[in-house]
């Protein structure tokens, strides 16, 4: 999965009960066969509190206090991944299924250490889309400085073969109904690796500038889906925020 944990650049330590609202423009490149790159705005409310937090389309509760030096937090993500065949030119490819989006739910561990924080999170769709589970390992490492941050991270997704063929996989009746020109695929367990890099910039001291880019890797099994234009991406958003 695309890194639903991080899709929007919030600082990794916020002031308790820090609100903040305001929106941003995402890029996502081309993944699946003749369609468009995909360019949308989003709004973005965000709230940092000592155990509750909304970030953009995600949220979670911290079962120790922000900033703990191990914690467990229980997660919602919307996940946006779709594919809408009409989107796409080719003429093959508008006589697939519809890839809908769904929400996740999940769990994660968190270690923080000198050497930056050690994350392990594993999940479902709650949304009952495709009732897939995943799991991710990543490490991020926050660095703060006086009115602006830098947060590298770096880490690898694992998903369960139902997300996999929602995303990449055709069926046999997708198949025949293009005549066989896309074969039938049939995705197993496989993943991607990933690495980021997030920032934030106080311009003022209630206005606040994020901005974030991500590039992904699909690897294994997955490379050969025939719906699949490019096995690898960056994604890239940007936004500004009114924090309260």
């Amino acid at each position: 999965m695309f890194s639903m944990l991080s899709l929007f650049s919030q600082p990794l330590f916020a002031a308790y009960s820090q609100w903040s609202l305001g929106a941003a423009v995402s890029y996502s490149p081309v993944i699946y066969q003749d369609t468009p790159s995909n360019v949308v705005g989003i709004p973005m409310v965000g709230y940092e509190g000592e155990h509750v937090f909304f970030r953009g389309f995600s949220a979670g509760y911290r079962m120790l206090p922000a900033g703990s030096p191990q914690n467990i937090v229980f997660r919602l993500m919307y996940d946006p991944r779709t594919f809408k065949p009409d989107d796409s030119t080719n003429a093959n490819m508008q006589l697939l299924d519809e890839r809908k989006s769904t929400v996740l739910g999940g769990v994660s561990y968190q270690l923080i250490t000198m050497v930056g924080m050690f994350e392990a999170t594993a999940g479902s769709d709650i949304g009952s889309t495709h009732n897939g589970l995943y799991a991710e390992a990543a490490w991020r490492l926050p660095i703060r400085m006086r009115g602006w941050g830098l947060t590298p991270s770096i880490g690898y997704s694992y998903n369960s073969e139902k997300i996999n063929n929602h995303l990449y996989g055709v069926s046999q009746a997708e198949s025949t109904a293009t005549g066989g020109a896309i074969k039938a695929f049939d995705a197993d367990w496989d993943g991607q690796f990933f690495v980021g890099l997030s920032a934030y910039m106080f311009v003022t001291k209630n206005i606040r500038l994020t901005g974030s880019i991500r590039y992904l890797n699909l690897e294994g099994d997955i490379e050969n889906s025939p719906i699949i234009e490019h096995t690898t991406s960056s994604t890239a958003t940007i936004g500004a925020s009114y924090v309260f």
